[in-house]
């Protein structure tokens, strides 16, 4: 099949993340697969306008905002009659390809903001923003749509949505060597991700203040940037946090490995997840994860097996159950063991298939 993928960024854009990752990889492992894939997305500050990134073509077209005015215009240039299909990446506003697309449009919708909207923004504009959202996806409810998750799939049917597929996605991180593969002898929390109010990263820090009332020598390692940064150092020194938390900020991706394996808990406190891919970043890392019972993290998570759900917004619970694992090495072992095998189920080869496999074959309800 010839492929074009359109996506807002690609993964040289300075603010890509995980939708640019996914696209990228998934692009890599379908042309390896055999079919042809083009990437198109926007340009941005010194970017090239045509380049091939790790085998996988790109052209960029417009700008940060300008892509959504040109991107009848990108199509008429290089797809039409060029491609058999169109697969359209929405993390945001789409670009409503099916309005003009002569050729069969797929969706893949990595998340619906649903509660983020009134984690960032005061009443009037969250509710706004809610329901817009649910406009703009109407666009979509026809047409065939993937998606990460099982929770994101009911909040499509919910929607109205019909032909819905199941994708799961796959960890790009390499874990050290066996041999420097330690953990650390000081019991390690490690938070990864954007520092944005939707994440809740106050609540990890809370959390910890009451973990360390049982072990007291617990810390908190956070990895990520964004505009929370400043409020959340504030707040680890108005609760006397200082120097049991550290913040990397962003790091490599060798680092990232490094330290998630080195800690003994991946600690998740977000609104929602699309699915909750630093949760199989850190168990390919032998690290298990806790987090709230929210859409996206109640697939990524299973208790038990790769982790621990505790009641959304219970910090409590979430620093209870958290300390009970800190406290008993030999179970916390286990259940690393256990992440660490639960994650290689997850491969880019098998996400490629899958994703070729609904385009053949569709997942229809009746």
């Amino acid at each position: 099949m010839r492929i074009a993928i359109f996506n807002w960024r690609d993964i040289r854009n300075p603010a890509a993340g995980g939708a640019e990752a996914f696209v990228q990889r998934l692009s890599e492992s379908l042309i390896s697969l055999g079919h042809a894939v083009t990437v198109f997305s926007a340009r941005f500050p010194g970017c090239k306008p045509e380049e091939t990134i790790n085998g996988v073509p790109h052209i960029r077209f417009g700008g940060k905002y300008s892509i959504y005015l040109l991107a009848f215009s990108c199509y008429k240039k290089h797809v039409r009659g060029r491609f058999d299909i169109i697969i359209e990446s929405i993390n945001g506003v789409p670009l409503f390809l099916p309005k003009f697309a002569k050729e069969k449009v797929y969706a893949f919708i990595h998340q619906l903001t649903r509660e983020n909207w009134y984690s960032g923004l005061p009443w009037p504009l969250a509710f706004a923003g809610y329901h817009a959202e649910d406009a703009m996806l109407g666009a979509y409810r026809k047409l065939p749509v993937m998606v990460p998750s099982s929770s994101t799939r009911a909040d499509l049917i919910a929607l109205g949505f019909r032909d819905v597929g199941v994708i799961f996605e796959a960890a790009d991180i390499t874990p050290p060597p066996d041999a420097d593969a330690k953990k650390e002898e000081i019991p390690t929390l490690v938070y990864l991700g954007r520092l944005t109010l939707s994440k809740r990263v106050d609540h990890a820090l809370e959390a910890l203040k009451m973990i360390r009332a049982r072990v007291p020598r617990a810390r908190l390692w956070i990895i990520g940037d964004g505009p929370e940064k400043n409020r959340l150092q504030r707040l680890t020194r108005d609760i006397g946090l200082d120097g049991c938390v550290t913040f990397f900020g962003r790091v490599s991706p060798q680092k990232k490995a490094e330290l998630l394996t080195r800690a003994h808990l991946l600690i998740v406190p977000a609104v929602r997840e699309g699915w909750g891919l630093v949760v199989l970043e850190a168990n390919s890392c032998g690290t298990p994860a806790i987090g709230y019972d929210v859409p996206g993290l109640r697939d990524s998570i299973k208790s038990g097996t790769n982790g621990i759900l505790v009641p959304d917004g219970d910090k409590a619970s979430l620093a209870e159950r958290s300390a009970s694992l800190l406290s008993e090495p030999r179970s916390l072992e286990e259940l690393s063991k256990k992440s660490s095998a639960n994650s290689k189920k997850f491969t880019w080869k098998r996400t490629a298939e899958s994703v070729a496999s609904f385009i053949e074959h569709g997942t229809r309800m009746s």
